[in-house]
């Protein structure tokens, strides 16, 4: 029984990413530190370097991940083709296989059919998940991308296509820069190692080390941290929310690079269609993220306040949800009417958004004070007050 066990523990191990991902980290290990002990590496190498991985980089968080994944706005096919070669340089699968996973990641979230879920532990989620044969292939979760016939290209013929963009970029860098060993040690075997480890941090750490703004029912969290590594995916709490936006990093002063390429590629017409989550969405979902923060909170507080807290957190957020549901419905039915028809209309749907809107503002300074004094309540242990 035990060999047959082991027999089929091995027909589950995908050898082929084990033996290719062990076997650059073990050249890398090894050739690095000869590398610099003979040699002091160019600046032009290590700039060359810093760019194919820069380029890696977003190319798979605004092609592999926005673009296809998510499908959060439409690119011109030049574009597709550059983001698709520095993705396919990468090393990180097809399209195909890139976006299968991380579309059975977003529908199963921290279940046992999560391919890298977290709930197996940090090194599962980091990369040993990557050595495991795929249970199954659903083609569902492909058949909108099935239809281009470049990304079917890319799958089919990935592990040449891959090899050869390799390659090509290794002469490449070390015919410019006179280093073919510098360009092999830093331009692929480090490139690729650093890209690969900053992805798979998202798949990882972004599910274990930081704060969760928008919400809690998932393992994801905010880091910026994570979000200078890669490049903008280390938002990932408001990414689990609202997967539909081409943003992962909302705030002006939020790193996310991809935001701004895809925005000033819309402006210069090659990309378009740039979906985007409401800002009064965005507002419901972080004080339903708060209530239940609140509540919580209040749960562990002995004081005879608790209960009228509670109500006041309860009927506060209520309203603000309806308050914003309700403008959200007249703001969509304005922009859905023809303005110079329905000129009386129109502005009473104008009015009607300015006084919600209004209305609103009171709500949030009802809420950050309803806030900030539920936070100012010591918890003690004591049970819960209902």
């Amino acid at each position: 029984m035990s060999e047959a066990l082991a027999l089929n523990r091995w027909k589950t191990i995908d050898w082929g990413n084990l033996i290719f991902i062990a076997s650059y980290h073990l050249v890398l290990f090894a050739a690095l530190p000869l590398y610099l002990l003979t040699t002091t590496p160019s600046w032009s190498v290590i700039g060359w370097s810093i760019f194919l991985l820069i380029a890696s980089l977003i190319s798979i968080t605004a092609g592999y991940h926005r673009l296809y994944a998510h499908k959060t706005y439409k690119a011109n096919p030049i574009v597709e083709w550059v983001l698709v070669f520095f993705g396919t340089l990468a090393a990180e699968g097809s399209v195909f296989n890139w976006v299968h996973d991380h579309r059975l990641h977003h529908r199963h979230v921290d279940s046992d059919d999560d391919p890298y879920g977290t709930n197996k532990g940090f090194w599962h989620s980091h990369m040993l998940w990557l050595f495991k044969k795929r249970r199954h292939y659903d083609e569902r979760y492909l058949s909108d991308l099935k239809e281009n016939k470049f990304l079917v290209f890319q799958h089919r013929y990935y592990g040449w296509l891959m090899a050869a963009a390799n390659i090509l970029v290794l002469l490449l860098v070390g015919w410019m820069t006179g280093d073919y060993i510098g360009a092999f040690v830093f331009a692929f075997l480090l490139r690729l190692a650093l890209g690969h480890h900053c992805t798979w941090f998202i798949n990882s750490l972004a599910h274990m080390w930081g704060s969760k703004p928008y919400s809690s029912e998932h393992s994801a969290v905010n880091n910026f941290i994570l979000a200078l590594l890669t490049y903008g995916e280390g938002y990932h709490n408001y990414h689990h929310t609202f997967a539909g936006d081409y943003r992962n990093g909302v705030r002006w002063y939020q790193f996310d690079p991809p935001k701004y390429l895809i925005w000033t590629l819309s402006k210069v017409g090659l990309a378009s269609d740039l979906r985007r989550t409401e800002p009064l969405m965005i507002k419901k979902k972080l004080v339903q993220a708060d209530r239940k923060l609140l509540i919580e909170h209040l749960e562990q507080i002995r004081d005879a306040r608790a209960h009228a807290f509670a109500a006041a957190v309860d009927t506060t957020s209520e309203k603000i949800a309806s308050t914003i549901t309700s403008a959200k419905a007249i703001r969509d039915k304005y922009m859905s009417i023809d303005r110079k028809k329905h000129r009386l209309e129109a502005m009473e749907l104008k009015a009607k958004f300015r006084d919600l809107k209004q209305e609103l503002s009171h709500d949030l300074r009802t809420w950050r004070r309803l806030t900030h004094l539920v936070i100012k309540l010591d918890p003690v242990q004591a049970p819960p007050f209902h």
